[in-house]
């Protein structure tokens, strides 16, 4: 029997790529030379689950910096970047921890120096042949910098515009990094400006996916898809919203090493106005309708579904009323989504969609009802990749045009309180509804990978039948 290897498959992600994935982080780091042309240093996540606050644990199989994730496939803590284009005698160098078998004891086998074998692995994955010792890093940096003619130094943090004024993500490591080089370059007397962001041409380069990802991608959808129709068979077993994410949430870390994309929101009732509702203990009614918002990884990609449907198995008039309305608005938005095309039109043809519907098919046959917000409850789409919720955080990406290859969500969504009066009775509910397709984008269209996944009134009233 052939002995499976598994001293690297905890701390290193091939992403799909197997023997090519050497070439492809190697090459994802040279585009970036290319286009950076300066020295570069980023660091990894400098502590793992329960590093920082020692009580809180977590179960995270993968939670490296996706800047490094992208450009080297190390999924461990306390690891640091270098690249330098115009050095002649190493332009890559990583700088990891000493070997610590004590440590490995309690947590598993990370790469580390002060070990031949775990220098050989570390450079036949990651095709990065300068490994060296974390505790290095300063004075090679101050080496590289003294000789570097452009005497600049660029790092990744957040930054864009929140409300008209440039403003930065400043609770997290990328920012604490970026701070300690800052008070370096002012001990090495740095001219002003010194300290570059790469975040534009990073993402430039790290958002369109390539063909690895989106096979990953299609791979959390089939997983996340296999548990939802899991689900809804089995559905009148379930009680609560606790079981029914345990259940969920189960099924589909059976199926997948990588971890869920993030913690599940079951909503029944009216708890499903409120967008991130996370107590997921309430008791179900057969007379509710429930959004459930979940998704599974693969590798480093993720599926970011969200469905909604009646706790009885049967939509009422009024429940289909309304689902179909926010149904039209998901068509309407994917039947336009394309590269070139910015995400702000997007939005416009979702809420325009929506917003009519609600007067032409439910207030024009006498229905009522008082939204949560005013003409649009969240935007239609986010970035997805490497982060589930990727790109800027201040998602000023919304203005440009989108490139081939950006994965985005489709989430139209609509939540108040709805009366009406449909043959002869009387339907009145607070109701939250949200159905959520990921797209990737093509230069004609775009590819919806989540189109496995039932949502038509058909498809889960007959799965929920067959309970």
């Amino acid at each position: 029997m052939k002995k499976i290897k598994k001293i690297h498959s905890g701390i290193f992600r091939d992403g799909g790529a197997g023997a090519y994935a050497k070439r492809r982080y190697r090459d994802r780091r040279s585009k970036l030379m290319e286009r950076e042309n300066s020295l570069i240093v980023i660091t990894g996540v400098p502590y793992g689950p329960g590093g920082k606050t020692v009580w809180a644990y977590a179960h995270s199989p993968t939670y490296q910096e996706p800047t490094i994730m992208y450009l080297t496939g190390i999924n461990q803590n306390n690891v640091i970047l270098l690249l330098d284009p115009k050095s002649k005698v190493s332009t890559e160098i990583l700088f990891v921890g000493r070997k610590d078998r004590i440590m490995e004891f309690w947590e598993g086998v990370r790469f580390g120096v002060g070990d031949k074998a775990s220098l050989q692995e570390v450079r036949s994955v990651t095709g990065i042949k300068d490994v060296r010792d974390i505790g290095e890093f300063k004075d090679l940096l101050r080496e590289r910098f003294v000789k570097n003619k452009k005497k600049s130094v660029a790092t990744f943090w957040y930054e864009g515009i929140r409300k008209g004024r440039k403003t930065s993500i400043t609770t997290d490591h990328n920012y604490d990094f970026k701070k300690k080089l800052a008070g370096w370059l002012r001990e090495w007397k740095a001219p002003e400006g010194a300290l570059k962001n790469i975040m534009a041409n990073h993402f430039s380069l790290r958002l369109p996916l390539d063909k690895y990802d989106i096979k990953n991608a299609r791979k959390a959808q089939e997983i996340t898809g296999d548990g939802f129709r899991s689900l809804l068979k089995n559905f009148s077993n379930f009680n609560n919203e606790c079981q029914i994410q345990g259940y969920l949430e189960g099924k589909m870390r059976m199926n997948s090493p990588y971890g869920l994309s993030y913690p599940s929101i079951v909503a029944s009732g009216a708890n499903a106005t409120i967008l991130h509702y996370m107590k997921n203990d309430d008791p179900i009614s057969k007379n509710e309708m429930i959004l459930i918002d979940f998704g599974v990884r693969w590798m480093t990609m993720h599926a970011d579904i969200t469905r909604t449907f009646p706790v009885s198995g049967k939509f009422n008039p009024m429940q289909k009323l309304l689902y179909e309305i926010v149904l039209n608005g998901q068509r309407e938005v994917e039947k336009v989504a394309r590269a070139g095309i910015t995400i702000d039109e997007l939005n416009n043809v979702c809420w325009t969609v929506v917003n009519d519907g609600l007067k032409k098919k439910f207030s024009a046959v006498g229905g009522k009802y008082k939204l949560r917000y005013k003409d649009r409850p969240h935007g239609v789409s986010h970035l997805m990749g490497e982060q589930e919720h990727d790109g800027d955080p201040f998602r000023n990406y919304a203005t440009q045009p989108m490139k081939a290859g950006w994965m985005i969500s489709n989430e139209p969504g609509l939540y108040g309180d709805f009366k009406i009066r449909l043959n002869g009775k009387t339907y009145d509910e607070t109701i939250g509804i949200r159905i959520e397709d990921n797209l990737v984008m093509t230069q004609s269209s775009c590819m919806n990978l989540s189109s496995i996944i039932p949502k038509s009134i058909k498809e889960i009233e007959k799965l929920m039948a067959d309970n």
